[in-house]
């Protein structure tokens, strides 16, 4: 009776410890997960996936070593999102949002670029409430396959002037500013260095926002003319 009764045992200890892995991780890597999905976390899912399944009806593979191959790929996991304080490594690994849409105008560079189909792009809208594109005026396709629409007579976007301690440099490239330009609009309000802050936003008629990695909050006025930035190009 023991030992017919032994596999079933072996596979429920699996099984609650996979699951009890799976919670864990979550809370280690962040909650964020739970509510996006980017191309990391997609990884991240197979693999658990394929590691809980393996080893549940694999008998030569013990709970020791789910427990083990748990721990591996969280601390693998980890060293990744640690790597990706690096603005290149981040862009690189979670990519950026684009506009497909823009003052009305479609790009069809950025559809091309992210495989997109009209369609699609068609039934992304749908789901959003929106049945025709004389009813908006952008589209930003965002890093974990969403859309959001900015719909004619809305507030305009912001621009991420600084994230992590590091200047964007690709908001500066798409509307033609330099580092020097961020680094004077930073002093300007107060701070010394990129570095002293978590982020920078910069929204059209608003002014600036800063937020330093000790949680404070500044908003800093609009110090420059508005044709120093152009919002046709800017990006979030």
């Amino acid at each position: 009776m023991v030992d017919l009764i032994q596999p079933y045992g072996a596979i429920a200890m699996k099984l609650i410890v996979g699951m009890i892995g799976i919670l864990a991780f979550l809370r280690i890597t962040g909650k964020a997960q739970m509510g996006q999905l980017t191309p990391l976390d997609t990884v991240s899912a197979f693999v658990i996936g394929a590691l809980v399944g393996g080893v549940l009806y694999n008998p030569d593979m013990t709970t020791w070593h789910l427990i083990f191959a748990l721990a591996v790929w969280t601390a693998f996991n980890m060293l990744v999102r640690f790597a990706m304080r690096s603005a290149y490594l981040r862009h690189l690994i979670k990519g950026e949002s684009v506009f497909l849409v823009k003052d009305g105008v479609l790009n069809f560079r950025n559809f091309k670029r992210n495989s997109l189909e009209m369609e699609q792009f068609r039934l992304m809208l749908r789901q959003k409430g929106i049945f025709s594109m004389f009813d908006v005026d952008d589209v930003l396709f965002e890093a974990n396959g969403a859309v959001t629409v900015l719909s004619p007579g809305q507030t305009a976007y912001s621009v991420l002037l600084v994230n992590n301690g590091e200047i964007v440099e690709s908001s500066l490239a798409q509307f033609n500013h330099t580092q020097e330009w961020v680094q004077k609009a930073i002093k300007r309000n107060g701070f010394r260095s990129p570095s002293e802050l978590f982020c920078m936003e910069w929204t059209p008629r608003k002014g600036f926002y800063f937020v330093t990695f000790e949680g404070d909050v500044k908003r800093g006025k609009e110090e420059f003319d508005s044709e120093d930035i152009d919002p046709d190009n800017a990006q979030v």
